[in-house]
Formats: structure tokens, sequence, C-alpha cells
């Protein structure tokens, strides 16, 4: 029986758990070391804010993650808008570019799934963008801005299983190259008579096949592969 869970992060700690945790582990911690400040149900973790949450009409509680903070630092690239797409980056602009799209990666990565496909094109040309590059990611920039993004964990109840839902599409990136997706849901089994269910977002993905594809079919299939090995690595 898991009690409990702590993720650390250098000198940044996240713990959840049963009462026996919070008497055993936390307060063994307090003792043995010096605790510089501590939040409860309400936590900014590594970028990401961390709260719990109570449907006003249900009364069912869930926890909510946003990083809302972190998609207001994001700012577009400044450049020369006169200039032509297809004019390679100059060394600084090449230096900006791969610095938002390391910010952009910490968002996609964690909770911003709507960004994950524009993410990998942007990524795909960081070895040597070019001014359409820069537009794409600019454009990408305002979407993640614009649009407020979070995850839900629901508490689930019975016995849960892992979803997942693969999917690809044959050469229709701009270079020709095949992409690949998924999306995994921790969830409670169906009920009798039902066809949806409950579940929350656990895992989602947008990649770039990065091997020879000659068919639809082998598209889709390189997805389901990744998908069925993501969700037996999760179980």
């Amino acid at each position: 029986t898991v009690e409990g869970v702590v993720p650390l992060h250098l000198d940044d700690a996240f713990m959840t758990g049963s009462q026996w945790f919070a008497k055993k582990v936390v307060q063994g911690l307090r003792k043995d070391f010096q605790v510089g400040s501590e939040d409860l149900n309400d936590i900014l973790f590594v970028g990401q804010r961390v709260k719990w949450m109570k449907q006003e009409k249900t009364g069912k509680v869930y926890i909510r993650v946003d990083q809302e903070r972190n998609a207001e630092e994001v700012s577009e690239i400044a450049f020369d808008t006169s200039l032509l797409d297809s004019i390679t980056c100059s060394k600084e602009l090449h230096t900006q570019y791969r610095s938002v799209l390391g910010q952009i990666n910490w968002l996609q990565s964690r909770t911003q799934f709507q960004s994950c496909y524009a993410f990998s094109r942007c990524a795909s040309a960081a070895a040597s963008p070019t001014i359409a590059a820069v537009r794409a990611i600019n454009k990408l920039v305002r979407k993640i801005r614009a649009e407020i993004v979070v995850l839900c964990f629901w508490c689930l109840t019975g016995l849960l299983r892992l979803l997942g839902y693969p999917d690809a599409a044959y050469r229709n990136n701009d270079d020709k190259s095949s992409q690949r997706g998924q999306t995994i849901f921790l969830a409670e089994s169906r009920k009798k008579g039902q066809v949806n269910t409950r579940g929350s977002l656990v895992d989602y993905e947008s990649q770039k096949i990065k091997k020879t594809v000659l068919s639809t079919t082998v598209a889709e299939l390189y997805a389901f592969m990744k998908c069925f090995g993501t969700c037996q690595f999760l179980r």
C-alpha cells in the first residue's frame, strides 16, 4: 500500500499522502530539517501551481494544475517582419529561437497539451531555423498566452485502468515526414449500460516519426506501438 509520495527537485519538495504519512514522514522532516516556507493545498512546485478544488454543483473534489504564470512570461521573438520566409536566421535570432523553444518545451511537456504538435514542428527546425520558423513559433507563443489550459486530476474510484488513444498522419508535415501522437488516461471502469467513463489525462505527446514510413497503416502502427509501450511502462 502506498502511504505517500515525495517528488523532490533540488531543495523543493512536494509531499502528498495518508494521515500516517503526514505524521511519520512530514513531521519527521520538519524535526530534522529547517523548512524555509511551507504551503498547504495551494502550492507552487517547479513552476506548476497545484491546488485542491471543489465543484460547486456536485461537491466532488479534484486537483487542478496550471502553468499560467510561466505562460504569461513567454514572449514573442522581435524580428524584421519584412524578411522573406526562406531566409535563414542570423546567429542572434537563432539563439533567441532556441531560448523561446526551451521555454515552450517546459510548458508543453507538463500541462500545455494543445501545443504539442506545433512545438514538435518548431523543434524540428531548431538546427537551422528560417524566418518562416520564427513566424511559426511566435504564433505558438500567442496561442499559449491566449488559451488558458489546465489539467484536472479527479478522485477516481473502483478498479482503475489505463486508456490510450494513439493516432498518426502519413506525410502530413511540410517536409513530407509523418507524425504520431497519443493521449493516455487513468480511468475508472465503465459502468454497465454506459459508454462514457471518468478519467484524468496522465500522459500525452506528439512526435515526428523518425523512421521511413511508406503508408498510413505503418504510421498508425508506429503510433500504436509507442502508445502501448507507454501504457505498459505506466502500469
